[in-house]
């Protein structure tokens, strides 16, 4: 520890009587190391650690796809629910979930809160507990049993001001009344932006086998602590193909390449985003690597102007050993204070990238510099100091020190293979930026043609809205019906406004259903599951 002190104080003298050299070493290196940890910040918030989700791992999307149909990743119906519900071997819980916007009335006018239908266990299946009050119970998930919320951390705050007693109050949703029985902490938000919970109290016949292709609920699931993934995706296969041989299904399953399947929620949710952050940590890394190779550089030349220095330390006694060891710790030096320095541009670039992300991304993420993240940046820190110190210390454990007493700079034998090295950096260096170049430049090129794509109309003047109309109100068909033409003939009325419609879903929402049909006067083959699409309401003038 005595020689490792010695060696940092040297080390630190010694850069301080270069401060332009270590000025331009620490901002260099800062920037690589700075751009690489605010990038895994993100792939550690998104995809290894995310925020509010305790054993990530242990989590998974059950999804039904029909092969044949070209239907790859869909939700599950309520009988396929029960198998994984009922697994106790394998699964710790499991719970299914569907969307159910809220009217509530509070004052003059009525605020829309995007709410969640779920199952009782749906808070086990997350490991979330309540902040304030309880989750529900079992009885509670039961059909006339339904009237109770679980409000989300950020609707008690922003909507009832983050009153301690809550809990117990009756509150006007959808006009009926509902009993809020707890708080979620403010990590937990699954589904993403969601408001408030309520039970989603589906009756018994909701999970008979005739229902099983009517598919409308996201279910998630928690693996039992020692059983993998593999063993649910086992369970799975054994599940669907006993159901594809069941003679009630009518071989439908069979004839559609129907299955269930299993999939980590943490790709299920951040799939689309996954191979992108990948490529540019990537490229992100190729940063790293170019500012490692101009500080290995920059310390190749500080080394050679130094021989005279090493030349005399050596003819006192200093071994090469030593030598190389005090380069290598001033490498240390300059990796440390770049990792710090480099922590910094992390927080501020992961705070500009998500006000600059769309609010669709950004909204409900947590992307902080944790335990995780710290180590990363240590670890990358600890390796550039090996890259680009390495050099100079191989250097200076091959000087001659009489011919570097002689001469006083190191332009003597073995100079040239050091030229030689320096200008292979060189080259490294240029070829790595050549790369990041070009895939830039790809990339931009890729932007700009997607501007041009042509998505079937022409978006500019639409404007969106969108409802959920009270079921005490609107309880039957006419009175929808009644709701919305009178509310379309407003609205086209309007100064301004050239026409006015409805949809459900609107396009690029995500949401939206399909069905199979059948052809008029066209007979389907055996084991053709015939004709499938997606299906659009929409009003005239749509």
């Amino acid at each position: 520890m005595t020689t490792l002190r010695q060696d940092m104080r040297y080390a630190l003298r010694m850069l301080g009587k270069s401060p332009g050299f270590t000025v331009v070493a620490v901002l260099t290196l800062a920037v690589g190391i700075g751009a690489n940890t605010a990038i895994f910040s993100v792939v550690n918030g998104l995809l290894l650690h995310p925020f509010g989700l305790p054993h990530p791992e242990r989590l998974l999307a059950i999804r039904a796809r029909y092969e044949k149909l070209n239907l790859k990743s869909i939700v599950i119906s309520a009988p396929d629910y029960t198998f994984v519900r009922d697994n106790k071997q394998t699964f710790a819980a499991a719970a299914i979930e569907t969307e159910n916007d809220f009217n509530y009335a509070a004052g003059a006018w009525p605020l829309r809160l995007r709410g969640s239908r779920v199952s009782w266990q749906w808070f086990d299946v997350f490991e979330a507990r309540p902040l304030l009050g309880r989750v529900f119970a079992p009885e509670e998930d039961q059909p006339n049993a339904d009237h109770e919320v679980v409000l989300a951390y950020g609707t008690w705050k922003s909507i009832f001001g983050g009153d301690s007693d809550i809990v117990g109050r009756s509150i006007q949703l959808n006009q009926q009344p509902y009993k809020i029985i707890g708080v979620m902490e403010p990590d937990f938000e699954w589904p993403s932006q969601t408001d408030l919970w309520a039970p989603l109290g589906l009756a018994p016949d909701a999970f008979t086998l005739d229902n099983i292709f009517n598919e409308n609920y996201l279910a998630v699931a928690r693996l039992e602590a020692r059983v993998k993934p593999s063993n649910a995706s086992a369970f799975l296969k054994m599940t669907s193909q006993q159901i594809c041989d069941d003679p009630r299904t009518q071989g439908y399953p069979k004839a559609s390449g129907w299955s269930l399947f299993a999939i980590p929620f943490t790709e299920f949710v951040y799939g689309d985003v996954r191979t992108p952050l990948l490529i540019l940590l990537g490229a992100v890394g190729l940063v790293l690597l170019i500012a490692c190779s101009n500080v290995a550089g920059l310390l190749l030349a500080r080394a050679s102007a130094r021989a005279r220095e090493f030349a005399v330390r050596t003819a006192l006694g200093a071994s090469p050993w030593c030598l190389a060891r005090q380069m290598l710790t001033e490498s240390m030096a300059l990796a440390f204070v770049g990792m710090l320095l480099g922590l910094v541009i992390a927080f501020q670039a992961v705070r500009a990238l998500l006000w600059l992300a769309p609010g669709s991304l950004s909204t409900g993420l947590d992307i902080h510099l944790d335990l995780y993240v710290l180590l990363f940046t240590a670890l990358i820190a600890g390796a550039s100091a090996i890259i680009f110190g390495a050099a100079p210390a191989w250097q200076i454990a091959f000087l001659d020190p009489q011919q570097n007493l002689k001469q006083g700079r190191g332009t003597g034998e073995g100079s040239a293979g050091r030229h030689r090295f320096r200008s292979g950096l060189v080259v490294a260096e240029l070829s790595l930026a050549l790369v990041l170049l070009a895939s830039a430049g790809v990339f931009l090129k890729s932007l700009e043609k997607l501007k041009d794509v042509d998505v079937g109309f022409r978006p500019h003047g639409l404007m969106t809205a969108a409802l959920a109309l009270p079921e005490r109100q609107y309880d039957t068909p006419d009175k929808q019906v009644a709701f919305l033409n009178g509310m379309l003939a407003r609205l086209s009325s309007a100064p301004g406004v050239v026409s006015a419609a409805a949809a459900m879903p609107l396009p690029f929402s995500g949401f939206g259903g399909s069905a199979s049909f059948n052809i008029e006067g066209r007979v389907a083959p055996p084991g053709d599951p015939g004709p499938h699409g997606d299906v659009r309401g929409v009003s005239p003038r749509y």
